[in-house]
Order: C-alpha cells, then structure tokens, then sequence
C-alpha cells in the first residue's frame, strides 16, 4: 500500500469516507422527515378534535353535500329535525346554511321552511327567506318576509320573528297581519304559543271582520 507525499488518502480510504459521509446525510434526512411526519400527525389529530367542523355539526341535523372554505362550512340542503316539549315533532329544511366552525352551534340558513303540528291535529307551515338557527337554544330568528300558514286557515304574515321549537313559541315584535277566513286582524307584535293554539295581539290592534257577499263589513280599533 503506498500513499503520496502531499497527504491525499489511499482510494479505499477515501471512498469509505464518502460512504460514510453519505450515510450520515441519510440518517439526517430521515430524522428530519419523521420529526416532520410525528408533528404533522399530532397537528393533524390536534385539529381533528378540536376543529374538525364535520365532526362538530349539530347531532340533529342531515345535509347533501358540506364545503369546507376556511373556518367556514357551506351546507347544501341542509334539515333540522327535533320534537317540541310536548313531543310533536318539528323540522326545518333550507336551500342553503353557513356555520363558522368557531361557532358551531350557529347556522346562518337561506330559503327556510319549517313544519310542525299543534295540539289540535293542525299541520303549521312556516317560511322564511333567511334565519339564524342556534342548534345549542333550539332557537332561530328569522329575517325578512315571514309568512305562517296553518291547515286550520290562518295565513299570518310579518317582517320578522323569533322562533323557539322545543317551547312551540314565536314571538314578533314587528307589525303583523293575520288573515282568517273573512277576517283580518293586524297589530304592532304578535305572540304564538302552544305551538300555535294560542295568539296574542299587543299595539294598536286592528279588525276587519268582511260579512257574507252582499253585506257590510265592520272595522274595530283596540
């Protein structure tokens, strides 16, 4: 074996050398990836429990098809369903919701209908063209032209309510119309209880009762 005078390594040192070198950079490289590999895992499971919005939907709601665009979650035909206090049940469908995963309990809905029954056997339509439903509350206000129509023959219609479905409550403190029959009845709020049964007129209360073809019809203040 002989070896130069200005010091450069016999070649089967020098390769070994760079075997070495290189195995080095592999155990590295590997060290790295899997430290990358166990945080992203324990990122991964850290946001799957606490902001997996999926997971974090109300339990009484079904959709088509759910989008995720940032800490927004865009619900397609989105359904609500519950029972009342007295165990009638309730449902609500949309065209549409929104939830911000922040607040998940929340969700902003378009084109809402929403049926249930009262204690005497009616079948109670409500639509709306846009509410906010607290899942956590049972609880939705709803926005813009709000009509409630009942088997019964009332068509009532308002600018905006407040819905509660376990208490069968809505309560508006908005200028209501209601049209029964041949009369009509309009005031400054309006509260429905007992899923409907019940309706309570408050401010400036106002009746027209329309007679039979051929009569008169009478107007009353309150």
């Amino acid at each position: 074996m002989t070896s130069s005078a200005d010091g450069i390594a016999p070649a089967p040192r020098w390769r070994a050398h760079a075997r070495a070198a290189r195995h080095t950079k592999r155990v590295r490289l590997l060290r790295k990836t899997i430290l990358a590999g166990c945080f992203a895992g324990v990122a991964g499971i850290v946001f799957v429990t606490l902001f997996d919005p999926f997971s974090r939907l109300p339990k009484d709601l079904s959709v088509g098809q759910v989008r995720l665009n940032g800490s927004h979650v865009t619900l397609e035909l989105p359904k609500l369903s519950g029972f009342q206090k007295d165990g009638k049940p309730y449902d609500v469908r949309a065209a549409s919701g929104v939830q911000d995963v922040r607040r998940p309990n929340i969700i902003s809905l378009t084109e809402i209908e929403a049926r249930f029954e009262t204690n005497d056997k009616a079948t109670v339509r409500l639509t709306s063209p846009s509410g906010v439903y607290d899942s956590t509350r049972e609880h939705m206000d709803l926005l813009g032209d709000v009509r409630i129509n009942s088997t019964k023959g009332f068509d009532v219609r308002m600018t905006g309510a407040a819905m509660d479905f376990k208490a069968g409550t809505i309560v508006s403190d908005q200028p209501v119309t209601v049209v029964s029959g041949t009369s009509t009845i309009a005031a400054d709020r309006i509260h429905i209880s007992d899923s409907g049964k019940q309706i309570t007129f408050e401010g400036n209360v106002r009746s027209v009762f329309n007679a039979a073809p051929g009569g008169e019809s009478t107007e009353n203040d309150k």
